[in-house]
């Protein structure tokens, strides 16, 4: 009926057929770029009554209107229109390919979300990167999700073990409160290991906020949150399959399976891991190997359910088992410690995991709700580098109660709470034997107003007593200020704390001749963080853009000291004198084209600490960084483009002078440069992706002093500044089924 409707409307109220004419055809084209013809589609001068409808075939002859040029349209019913603009008479052929929308049941509006961007409209400054910006690279695992982001930086531990660790603010990632589905996912035995234990895949969001978080998470949070959302069962594909190799043949697979249960109320979802590397590679020729030798399997199942009215939750169990073996090339590669002719280093990690989340809403009372968080995990870590070793077990417990609700109207909102966090480690380092029990209660309260207009502000304050160090507080405030329409300033403060584990977060140290040094008992870390961050989006040319600057200083109260500057020696001691980072940055983005995004960063950060009564810079830290990411994607996201690269000023290096001559270092690195670029081509279901990493291939050279002695007494692989592989390709294909 639609289209006898459009027939007779174009009949009616089209202008009698001009002597001069242009001829073309209208055709469907599916995602996977078959053509069909579409009989009987309309085709009409924009602006005007001039309009007629395709034959059987999809074929048509229209009059040229009367003014030149103007804009032909080709329409049919579940169809996104086309659009050619035609500039002069002449005789000429016009093709249209229309793309079906009626693949669903009812209209679906699709519109662009950018896949990395800041709100204007949180109280607090939050930076989103979603799953699809996570698939412009490799991203096999959390380590290697923010490679197209700048706020957050990546880095080796080491030259041989693999490991990875982040950086905020120019402070290490032990500084910066990570959670998966606001329950902590880093800390303790997984402090650097962790963020390999969370595949990329599973990720559907990365929330980033800089400086001191929420009081509601807890109280680590120094330099900032990072809140890692896993995909729902409810809105996931029913099957994702994804497979990964690279050149050095580490492959890794990711199997999920969601399916709902019980129609909008109960639904599971199963994740499956694997990963292998098991050919040895020396592309610096260092007898080293460049990757670890690697095996892991890990298995989550997740379980989202609710009644329908005043209840949901979240369950889930993970299980993850990992091997590595790394050190010389001639190594044997099973776990046991280096005897006195070949250097080795192993690690095994076994880790269980439970937790919750529970929700109770009152629906009469939509602005209350109750939550009940609660998680249970086992970690058990056995290492050892070269003669030295080191296994730890860690039984880990958290409960936090929230309970959310107004003050007279809802401009005016409260969140009161307590929690229970308890920490049982057993270590052993080589010979010597550590063992802590922590048990944390604490209680919270945070204020928010938002008058839906300019203002916003979050006051909080925790209190937890520690069995340890006592009773301590950390209050929080932000602020955002909204001066006009697309334009936001916001203010924050607070005070952050945490008790160091100095053997899981320095253990890329290990990974030399260096002997460990505790010169007192060391206190728990605390630290005041202030900042101010401007953001705005505009109209640049007619398109889309953005900008954001933002700096942060944070003071330390007391920091434990991990001093590198005697090459024989690690040192650990609770800071005596200052200790602070200064930290700004710089974004913008913009659209000058349709599906063409440019992004651009600088950054600078100044980081100092008191070594032995000096004040030195933080080493191993450049002061200025760019970062300019391009990504493209033809209609349809058929094709997908995208490059990223990164300029890395100097950096101090901790001072080597001791060492003999041969094995001195500089006292700055060099300047380098790192670029990435990934393609991807879609079809129906299945994408296939070609990538590269480190394309300049700028490696450090040397990345391991006296590689050669690894039992001697100048050896050392734990002063790493830039990358330590080559340029390394890899591919691979993802499936989905909706």
């Amino acid at each position: 009926m639609k289209q006898l409707l459009v027939v007779l409307t174009v009949t009616l109220f089209g202008n009698p057929i001009f002597s001069q004419e242009i001829t073309g055809s209208v055709s469907e084209i599916d995602i996977n770029s078959k053509k069909t013809p579409l009989p009987f589609s309309s085709v009409y001068w924009a602006g005007t009554k001039m309009g007629t409808v395709a034959d059987v075939n999809g074929n048509f002859k229209i009059s040229y209107p009367d003014s030149m040029p103007a804009k032909l349209v080709a329409s049919f019913v579940g169809m996104q229109p086309d659009t050619i603009f035609v500039s002069k008479k002449e005789n000429a052929k016009v093709l249209f390919y229309l793309q079906n929308m009626a693949y669903i049941k009812g209209v679906e509006i699709i519109g662009k979300r950018q896949s990395d961007s800041y709100s204007i409209f949180t109280p607090i400054n939050v930076q989103t990167i979603t799953r699809h910006e996570l698939l412009k690279a490799a991203c096999c695992n959390l380590s290697e999700s923010f490679e197209t982001n700048a706020s957050v930086d990546v880095s080796y531990t080491d030259a041989v073990s693999g490991a990875k660790q982040i950086q905020m603010l120019g402070l290490d990632g032990i500084y910066t409160q990570i959670l998966s589905e606001n329950i902590p996912l880093t800390r303790g035995l997984s402090s650097i290991y962790g963020l390999n234990y969370t595949p990329g895949t599973w990720v559907n969001n990365i929330y980033i906020t800089k400086g001191t978080g929420s009081v509601v998470n807890g109280y680590e949070s120094i330099s900032g949150q990072i809140q890692i959302e896993l995909l729902s069962p409810f809105e996931a594909e029913k099957l994702f399959a994804n497979v990964y190799f690279n050149q050095h043949t580490r492959i890794e697979a990711n199997l999920h399976l969601a399916k709902k249960i019980k129609k909008e109320r109960v639904a599971s979802m199963l994740f499956v891991h694997a990963a292998q590397m098991q050919m040895q590679h020396d592309d610096n020729n260092d007898n080293f190997i460049d990757d670890p030798l690697a095996k892991q399997i890990n298995v989550l199942n997740k379980w989202d359910f609710n009644n329908g009215k005043n209840y949901e939750g979240k369950l889930g169990i993970k299980i993850m088992v990992e091997d590595k073996m790394s050190g010389q090339t001639s190594a044997s590669q099973t776990y046991q410690a280096s005897d006195t002719m070949r250097y080795r280093i192993g690690t095994k990690t076994t880790m269980a995991e439970l937790f919750s989340k529970n929700g109770f809403l009152f629906p009469s009372r939509p602005y209350k709700s109750i939550g009940v968080q609660t998680a249970l995990k086992y970690h058990k870590h056995d290492s050892y580098f070269g003669r030295q070793t080191y296994n730890g077990e860690q039984l880990y417990g958290l409960m936090n109660i929230i309970h959310e609700g107004i003050i007279g109207n809802t401009y005016h909102k409260l969140k009161t709470g307590a929690s229970l966090m308890t920490d049982v480690f057993n270590q052993k380092f080589n010979d010597s034997a550590f063992v802590r029990t922590e048990l944390v209660p604490g209680v919270f309260a945070e204020y928010s107003y938002n008058d839906t207009a300019r203002h916003s502000l979050v006051v909080g304050l925790r209190a937890d007593n520690h069995n340890l160090f006592g009773l301590f507080f950390n209050p929080r405030i932000h602020y955002k200020y909204i001066i006009k329409e697309g334009v936001a300033i916001r203010l924050s403060a607070g005070k952050g704390m945490r008790v160091a584990n100095i053997f899981t977060e320095n253990m890329g140290v290990f990974a030399s001749s260096r002997k460990l040094e505790v010169r007192e008992n060391l206190l728990p870390e605390n630290a005041l963080n202030y900042g101010l961050s401007f953001i705005t989006n505009f109209k640049l040319f007619n398109h889309d853009a953005a900008f954001n600057a933002d700096y942060f200083r944070t003071d330390f109260i007391n920091q434990v000291v991990v001093d590198l500057e005697n090459p024989d020696v690690i040192a650990f001691y609770n800071l005596n004198g200052k200790s602070y980072s200064n930290a700004m940055q710089m974004d913008f983005s913009f659209s000058p084209l349709e599906r063409f995004d440019i992004k651009t960063a600088y950054k600078y950060y100044d980081v100092k600490i008191t070594y032995d009564s000096v004040l030195l810079a933080k080493p191993l830290l450049p002061n200025h960084r760019v970062f300019l990411n391009l990504a493209y994607a033809t209609p349809y996201n058929k094709w997908k483009f995208d490059f990223t690269f990164k300029w890395f000023s100097s950096t101090r290096l901790p001072s080597t002078k001791s060492n003999p001559q041969q094995f001195v270092l500089p006292a700055y690195s060099n300047p380098y440069i790192v670029m990435n670029a990934q393609i991807t081509k879609r079809f129906k279901w299945i994408e296939t992706y070609l990538g590269v990493e480190n394309l300049n291939s700028y490696v450090q050279q040397p990345a391991i002093i006296d590689y050669n002695n690894p039992f001697g007494n100048n050896f050392d692989a734990a002063i790493i500044w830039s990358p330590i592989n080559n340029r390394m390709f890899y591919l691979g294909i993802r499936y989905s089924l909706n």
